[in-house]
């Protein structure tokens, strides 16, 4: 299960700041290794306060990687939220669902602790310093679920 790290309120920059959520992608490349049978799946969280990234690694044998149901459970998260309340939903939703669900979430909520930490040292940027990367990522991938 993932969890999300608490920060005291009484830090300049609390769970109460707002973040826009505007586009939620993922990526699913084939692995590269020739004995790895399976996938490295990115998530990519934009945000008016900067970007999260996520991945992890799926085999092509595991029976709980279920794209098909990952466009309605992100979708959700697509809007205005307070970084407290977001967090609070990943963590009754994650807590609420099966298996197959939980990865989504997990990889979501992985993109917002990353996108969190960012704010927290000020070091959010305008620009997309991983642009070549998502290039790379769109090149490479078998498959792509973009939501706005």
């Amino acid at each position: 299960m993932q969890s999300f790290p608490v920060n005291d309120s009484s830090s300049s920059n609390d769970l109460s700041q707002q973040l826009s959520i505007s586009r939620i992608e993922v990526f699913v490349i084939p692995a590269l290794a020739i004995d790895s049978a399976g996938y490295r799946v990115c998530l990519r969280l934009t945000s008016d306060l900067g970007y999260g990234w996520s991945e992890q690694f799926v085999y092509e044998s595991d029976p709980s990687f279920h794209l098909n149901r990952w466009n309605q459970l992100l979708r959700t998260f697509i809007g205005r939220f307070s970084l407290s309340s977001l967090i609070e939903r990943l963590t009754e939703r994650i807590a609420a669902t099966v298996n197959p669900d939980n990865r989504a979430y997990n990889l979501f909520s992985v993109a917002v602790n990353e996108l969190s930490q960012q704010i927290d040292q000020s070091t959010t940027t305008s620009s997309d310093p991983s642009s070549t990367e998502e290039s790379v990522l769109q090149q490479r991938a078998v498959f792509y679920l973009s939501l706005d």
